[in-house]
């Protein structure tokens, strides 16, 4: 009976842990957002420069600068040819802190990415990544998340109890239970 108990622990402890790297995951965004494959450029990319939010300018391998104007909405012809690279003009809101020159979470894998550039901004109650990713065959991805930190203990409490229970009880229904049950059977009778 002790090795029921004991394996009842067990699977409590290990939904505990599964239900935290859920939550975790779902926090860094990776379940709400994914990449998206962006326009292919008009020559091939040679090397990413610099990014802000949706915008990313990039060298090409003839030397030509090019910007890409809003991965998020932008359809078609969203490639321009510029003279320079804009200094990075960040914002005078107040709800904006700091802007980082990584992501505030781990992105969502991506294979075969050949060079990477990207950004955090750090807001009131938000930090929102931004990512543009140069795949080796040459296309470009862009993948954006927020990150929202206001209830994020209560979400990893939830998370812990949500999966320790939901391991809990099938371990009680189909391991600890059988075994109270045919203990009290074997009983013997006064």
């Amino acid at each position: 009976m002790l090795k029921r108990f004991g394996l009842t622990a067990l699977l409590s402890v290990l939904g505990g842990i599964l239900g935290l790297a859920l939550v975790v995951v779902f926090i860094w965004g990776w379940f709400t957002s994914s990449w998206v494959q962006l326009e292919a450029s008009p020559e091939p990319i040679a090397e990413l420069l610099q990014i802000e939010r949706e915008q990313v300018w990039v060298e090409s391998e003839s030397g030509i600068l090019y910007e890409y104007n809003s991965a998020e909405s932008c359809q078609s012809d969203c490639w321009r040819i510029v003279e320079h690279i804009p200094e990075a003009v960040y914002s005078d809101d107040l709800e904006h802190f700091d802007v980082k020159n990584t992501t505030c979470s781990p992105t969502l894998p991506l294979f075969g990415v050949e060079e990477q550039i990207e950004q955090c901004h750090v807001e009131m109650w938000a930090n929102r990544n931004y990512v543009f990713a140069l795949q080796r065959d040459g296309e470009l991805y862009f993948w954006q998340s927020n990150v929202y930190g206001e209830w994020l203990v209560l979400e990893l409490f939830f998370g812990l109890c949500a999966g320790a229970i939901c391991l809990l009880v099938p371990a009680f229904l189909f391991i600890l239970l059988p075994g109270m049950l045919k203990g009290l059977s074997k009983r013997p009778e006064k």
